[in-house]
């Protein structure tokens, strides 16, 4: 019989994780669409007073960042905190030291990787870039100063909404799913790692679920089981594997990982 670290029952064990992972998302998703719609007001605020197109405030860039490292700390945190205690009741862990710090220091390594700041400079880019677009698009109508800045204002906060739950869904989950990684890892446990897939008609497969064909196949990937130092093979449509560490993965495509709803499993050693 296989045993598991966090529940002998992946399914319910993904429902958990979704469980947490909507709390961890409604928390982030305040701090992204408050910053999204802050940076958007002074860009109208300027394009008001001068006409031009605006560019970016200057410390939109830096707060986005600081934004990205508490959404990274919550859900490292959260879910690296169930390995360690699910560890320590099974007596697999034997240490009683706080993995506070390792979990700080987890937070600050996610925000440094290169995919990650990478994504936070999109982010920022595309706010500025659809505030250009839509004053292109006024210009073109012949509206005003006056009247485009009205309509930049009463799209400005559904557009910002609709942003900040795709970012904190992407983000959280990756954080999480890192988070529980380097936990596992770091108990010295020689475990295996499993994928764990939704089984309903959203998930990214090859038309099995809504007879559309994804990019990736993560109906296929459900209960993949690999060393936990070896990445999983997901596969393309083309018939070609990305590797990816863990579900969410920031390294991966955005095709693979934007929007990912499926989990990370334990699986003990005999």
């Amino acid at each position: 019989m296989t045993r598991r670290l966090l529940d002998q029952d992946p399914q319910r064990e993904r429902r958990r994780q979704i469980a947490l992972l909507r709390i961890l998302e409604q928390r982030s998703r305040s701090m992204v669409e408050r910053e999204i719609a802050r940076a958007s007001r002074e860009m109208i605020r300027s394009f008001e007073l001068h006409g031009g197109d605006p560019q970016m405030p200057d410390d939109h860039l830096q707060r986005m960042a600081d934004i990205f490292h508490r959404i990274a700390l919550i859900s490292i945190t959260a879910f690296g905190n169930r390995v360690v205690e699910q560890g320590k009741s099974k007596r697999l862990i034997l240490e009683t030291k706080s993995f506070a710090e390792f979990f700080q220091r987890l937070a600050a390594e996610f925000v440094m990787a290169e995919a990650i700041r990478q994504r936070i400079v999109s982010i920022t880019n595309t706010t500025r870039n659809h505030i250009i677009r839509e004053i292109s698009r006024g210009r073109e109508a012949g509206l005003g100063v006056d009247a485009i800045a009205r309509n930049l204002t009463d799209s400005a906060e559904g557009i910002s909404r609709q942003r900040a739950a795709l970012i904190a869904r992407t983000e959280t989950h990756a954080a999480a799913n890192y988070g529980a990684h380097n936990a596992a890892n770091a108990t010295g446990l020689n475990m295996d790692k499993e994928w764990i897939s939704v089984q309903d008609h959203r998930t990214r497969d090859f038309g099995e679920g809504d007879g559309e064909i994804d990019e990736f196949n993560h109906r296929a990937a459900n209960g993949q089981v690999v060393k936990h130092d070896q990445p999983f093979l997901i596969t393309h449509r083309s018939g070609v594997t990305e590797q990816l560490m863990f579900p969410g993965d920031p390294e991966g495509s955005a095709g693979n990982t934007i929007n990912c709803r499926c989990a990370l499993g334990w699986v003990l050693p005999d």
